[in-house]
């Protein structure tokens, strides 16, 4: 299959609106509702749902753009400190994982209310931006997988290549949909759970298939001749504190339990 589609949806001559763009407002839309919602449910007060809806899309972007510098680009901390400012250049998932962490546990200090609490009412919408991010990454032809000879290989006509590549976006978006819909099932089953269980449960699932989907990627700030991919090494570390916290929890059983 060839990809070819111009990444800019609308043209207003000095404004241009992308696919890239109306896909994360998608995205950010979805959550803030699910976000509402599963603090409603809770009996989290309606006004911190609302701030976080601030809160943590700054944080995101500032993770996810520091995270990039630091993953991919550490010599341009030296080299060329102005890519510090330039925000809307480069994104890291893992660090905008890392900036929202921070941005709900800072929310959470300065309120004094529960951070695992409010990190699995939390997990369960933020993670309806992830598939939404990579079909986004789909139409810019950007973040593509190595050579391919299944049937269902891209060719990103774009990039000027002539092979089809493995559509890594969208394997990454199917994951994703999968772990907000896990969210969905292990919210209605949230009063079995103690407080950090579900998120610990969710993001288990997404590192390790974002470990496994990155075996098809093309490597990124590593040697070739490196057996991982960086986004690997970034997962690896996650998954093994993951399933120890997520053992942890279970082994201390349902919270009705703790009497």
């Amino acid at each position: 299959m060839r990809w070819n589609i111009d990444p800019v949806l609308i043209d207003f001559g000095p404004i241009a609106i992308r696919w890239y763009g109306f896909f994360v407002v998608i995205g950010l839309l979805t959550a803030i509702s699910v976000l509402d919602r599963t603090f409603k449910q809770r009996g989290f007060p309606k006004e911190h749902a609302h701030a976080l809806s601030l809160w943590l899309p700054i944080g995101m972007i500032l993770g996810a753009h520091l995270g990039h510098l630091l993953f991919y680009e550490p010599s341009s901390f030296i080299h060329n400190p102005r890519r510090i400012i330039e925000i809307g250049y480069g994104l890291a998932s893992h660090g905008g994982g890392i900036g929202v962490f921070l941005a709900l546990w800072i929310f959470c200090r300065r309120k004094k209310v529960n951070f695992a609490g409010y990190l699995d009412a939390t997990v369960v919408a933020a993670v309806w931006l992830f598939p939404w991010f990579r079909i986004g990454n789909f139409f810019n032809s950007e973040i593509y997988g190595g050579p391919t000879q299944l049937p269902w290989g891209i060719v990103f006509v774009r990039e000027n290549l002539v092979e089809p590549r493995h559509p890594t976006q969208l394997y990454e978006a199917l994951l994703c949909f999968g772990v907000a819909l896990q969210g969905w099932w292990l919210n209605r089953r949230r009063d079995r759970y103690r407080p950090g269980y579900i998120f610990c449960a969710m993001m288990l699932v997404y590192f390790s298939g974002r470990f496994l989907i990155e075996f098809t990627k093309i490597y990124q700030a590593l040697p070739t001749d490196f057996p991982l991919r960086m986004g690997q090494l970034l997962s690896l570390p996650l998954i093994l504190i993951l399933a120890v916290l997520l053992v942890r929890l279970h082994r201390q059983g349902r919270p009705q339990d703790a009497g």
